[in-house]
């Protein structure tokens, strides 16, 4: 295992092909500060340089995912232009990371609540421990989530259940946010990590390029249909022209395991 601090806050863990993006400020439940902001912003630098990095686990340190935005930062904020800044930072780095080639998990433990909520519903694919408490309670300090929240608990679990969570700030428990489709996967608490890892190492063994265009053909589902469709028609196309298609085809014939290459 390769260690590198992007910075105190943020830690970057390289396991092999799969990079590990760890929340690292335990004492306050791993809230954000622009620190938090920076680490993820020199993570997502590492895994945009570095093309055996296949995969992205995302998770906190100690008992919890996040708690969300820092407070005590956000307190201080009187004036509009500086509200503005401060979302826009977060909104940016958090689409940055979801932009990403690689697939990302996220395994949540504890607390993911506003911005840290907001962060896992960025990444790909997400599995929660039942004793995970997941929610938005921005509107209970007089404000709503801004890092995507409002955007993108509707587009995934339909406006009535996403209407709850954001009007009454009050957070669901694990297996509620599995069964509402907000995880993919529900494990006991304290096996999120190792359930992550698991499908981040399998996630690593399949064909780079093709997990990139995903990715990128899932993002024109907001585009009108016929739009959508072309998209889908050109990355499908482009992904013939590669050797990884050609191996993985050639390794279903020959009935073996296929090496993907990236190529």
């Amino acid at each position: 295992m390769n260690a590198t601090a992007a910075n105190d806050a943020v830690l970057s863990l390289r396991h092999g092909p799969i990079l590990e993006i760890v929340f690292n400020r335990p004492e306050a439940r791993n809230a954000m500060d622009l620190d938090v902001l920076a680490g993820l912003e020199r993570a997502a630098d590492l895994a945009e340089a570095d093309d055996a990095i296949r995969c992205i686990l995302v998770h906190g340190s100690g008992h919890h995912f996040s708690a969300g935005g820092d407070i005590t930062t956000a307190v201080t904020m009187d004036l509009e232009r500086d509200a503005r800044a401060w979302i826009t930072e977060f909104q940016r780095t958090f689409m940055r990371i979801a932009a990403l080639r690689q697939p990302s998990v996220a395994a949540i433990e504890g607390y993911a609540l506003g911005g840290g909520l907001e962060f896992a519903l960025w990444c790909d694919i997400r599995i929660v421990s039942t004793s995970a408490r997941l929610g938005v309670p921005e509107v209970k300090m007089g404000a709503i989530p801004a890092a995507g929240g409002t955007q993108l608990l509707p587009r995934l679990l339909g406006r009535g259940p996403a209407m709850a969570l954001l009007l009454t700030g009050d957070p669901i428990d694990g297996r509620r946010a599995y069964e509402l489709g907000l995880a993919t996967q529900l494990v006991e608490e304290g096996e999120a990590l190792d359930a992550a890892r698991r499908v981040a190492e399998h996630l690593a063994t399949l064909a780079p390029l093709a997990l990139a265009g995903a990715k990128k053909a899932v993002q024109a589902v907001w585009l009108p249909l016929a739009e959508a469709m072309e998209t889908e028609r050109r990355i499908a196309a482009e992904l013939f022209a590669t050797r990884d298609r050609r191996e993985g085809m050639t390794a279903f014939l020959e009935r073996r395991t296929p090496r993907f290459a990236g190529t």
